[in-house]
């Protein structure tokens, strides 16, 4: 089989979990081409026969960017998909939304897997959880799923995979699930406060409006999010002269509310024994 992963990875959660994946998929002697989405050219989603869609889980749903992403496919005519994510505890629609994406193009996707990963938002209530996830134990459940890729697609399964991994596709009403259908770009523009610039920090490197998935940073004048913003807050994490400042104040009580760790192990996918810090 020729396989194509692609990934949308701002810390190298997702990237980690495509890379376990590719691994396993060459063991078992096929060609893969692992890439990430910026990156990937359209003949290599048109000729591949397997192609796999990673991303992290923002909101409890997939990230806007991935969402354009997906849309701007042409059409797969029945090709043979999956889905994975990376989640802090919360995932909501996020491996429904990679699914429907890729579906809408008539792709056939037959699976999809979730794990966690190391959460990277700046917000003080998050900052620091699920340390150094993904780890070895979730990277080995990410082999065993190419396995039973290859397995389902060798034998000539048009069904999706039983069990677990196709479960996970089927929609679903929990509480995340909830936020997920209200927090849109809009109402988190509300919600969560906007990065600003500190001007006097700022020596114009452009490396915010590179790493920007919404590509609303202009590289040629002063680097401020523009009204796309999405607040990632990758900007903030990436720039090397820490010109970008955020209060708190408020969005971090927001997120709290939300986000805090009784419902995630009550609402979420956190296990009663599982570590959170």
């Amino acid at each position: 089989m020729d396989i194509t992963i692609v990934y949308f990875s701002q810390t190298g959660n997702t990237k980690k979990v495509a890379l376990a994946m590719a691994d396993e998929f060459q063991e078992q002697g096929h060609k893969v081409n692992v890439t990430s989405w910026k990156d990937v050219r359209l003949s290599d989603i048109a000729g591949c026969s397997v192609l796999g869609m990673g991303s992290p889980c923002f909101e409890s749903q997939a990230p806007a960017p991935v969402k354009a992403f997906l849309k701007g496919l042409p059409l797969l005519k029945g090709k043979t998909a999956f889905v994975f994510a990376t989640c802090g505890g919360a995932p909501g629609r996020i491996l429904i939304d990679l699914s429907k994406g890729l579906k809408k193009k008539k792709a056939r996707v037959i699976a999809g897997f979730m794990c966690h990963g190391e959460v990277h938002h700046p917000a003080p209530c998050l900052k620091g959880r699920l340390p150094g996830r993904p780890g070895e134990e979730d990277l080995t459940l990410a082999r065993d799923f190419a396995r039973a890729i290859v397995t389902n697609t060798a034998a000539g399964c048009t069904a999706p995979l039983s069990g677990e991994w196709s479960d996970l596709l089927k929609p679903g009403l929990s509480f995340y699930h909830l936020v997920s259908f209200i927090a849109k770009p809009p109402l988190v523009r509300i919600l969560l406060p906007k990065p600003t610039l500190v001007a006097s920090r700022c020596n114009r490197c452009g490396l915010c409006a590179r790493e920007c998935p919404a590509g609303c940073i202009s590289s040629e004048q002063e680097p401020v999010p523009g009204s796309a913003c999405i607040r990632c807050y990758r900007c903030l994490k990436v720039c090397p002269k820490t010109a970008f400042r955020v209060s708190w104040w408020y969005g971090n009580l927001v997120i709290w509310a939300l986000y805090n760790k009784l419902f995630s192990r009550l609402f979420g996918d956190l296990k009663p024994d599982e570590r959170i810090y």
